[in-house]
């Protein structure tokens, strides 16, 4: 698919969040840059030498993930595809076709790491945290999560519904961080990868998962239909984007392009981006958002992000 050559083009900087995330004016400008001076140097192979945009993929969760045989599908593959296919038509390309090559890795943090050292390129589907921040650049957000709980009915999922409880969540993740600070006497199982806690949950190992509301809504039939998505309001909300190591000149901004141009093509109704991206979050996907929720989103990180009008 080549979502890039037939969207809607979308003007677009940075984001509220993206400005602050990517505050480095320098980050895109030098390769093997970083945000902070702890991390460890990154290799200077740029995707436009290698002709592979090495994207991290953990587990095969929806609505981010889908593996299907040795093929990867998913929300962040529809990014992925309109990234990779923006460094296409870019200046910079040399003779090499640019194609994804997936890292499959085991854990949040392994994968994370891989960005920051640069044996990576780029993961999309992360949720932004201040903590992050500090030591990954992140695009514009194409989505927005929430931090909420699958617990049995009648548990409202407010701390002191969670409070001496034993609530599964996915080591090192944005979720896990704000349930251990939000709720004071509850015990915490931790599983490398969203298809591990998935599985936990499943089979009764643990029967409280916490967790992205996206993700969790999206696997809910399939794991736990009996299970109620709470608290009504998430602990937490943040945006979610993608992250970019510092390997390949200007990278961020032509993600950040390709992001706003995929949001830009939603808005005003394309009908293959909106086809791509609702068949993952859309009224048809166990998500279920509709096309209004989905373009207010959208409209309102194009609006932050630089001028945007939606075409009539």
């Amino acid at each position: 698919m080549r979502l890039i050559q037939r969207a809607a083009t979308g003007l677009l900087a940075f984001s509220t969040v993206a400005l602050v995330a990517c505050q480095n004016k320098d980050a895109d400008n030098k390769t093997g840059s970083q945000s902070s001076g702890s991390t460890p140097a990154q290799s200077t192979s740029s995707v436009f030498d290698t002709g592979k945009l090495r994207a991290v993929v953990i587990g095969n969760a929806l609505p981010m993930v889908k593996k299907n045989g040795d093929a990867y599908d998913g929300l962040s593959f529809v990014v992925l595809e309109a990234i990779r296919d923006q460094l296409n038509v870019s200046p910079l390309k040399k003779d090499k076709d640019i194609e994804i090559e997936p890292v499959a890795v085991g854990s949040a943090q392994e994968g994370l790491n891989k960005i920051r050292s640069g044996s990576a390129d780029i993961a999309c589907g992360v949720a932004f945290s201040w903590k992050r921040q500090r030591t990954l650049t992140y695009t514009l957000p194409f989505a927005m999560g929430g931090v909420r709980v699958l617990a049995p009915k009648g548990n409202d999922g407010t701390p002191d519904s969670l409070n001496g409880q034993t609530v599964g969540v996915v080591k090192d993740s944005v979720a896990a961080n704000v349930l251990a600070s939000s709720v004071d006497d509850a015990s915490f199982q931790f599983f490398n990868t969203p298809d591990e806690a998935l599985a936990a949950l499943k089979d009764g190992t643990v029967k409280i998962l916490g967790g992205d509301s996206l993700w969790l809504k999206a696997n809910q039939a399939a794991t736990a239909p009996e299970a109620a998505l709470v608290p009504a309001l998430p602990y937490a909300r943040s945006g979610i984007g993608c992250v970019v190591a510092g390997t390949t000149p200007k990278l961020l901004n032509m993600s950040n392009l390709a992001i706003g141009r995929l949001l830009s093509a939603y808005v005003n109704d394309n009908d293959e981006v909106r086809t791509e991206i609702n068949s993952w979050i859309g009224s048809g996907s166990t998500v279920g958002l509709s096309d209004d929720q989905i373009g207010s989103f959208f409209t309102i990180v194009l609006s932050t992000a630089a001028e945007f009008n939606k075409q009539s």
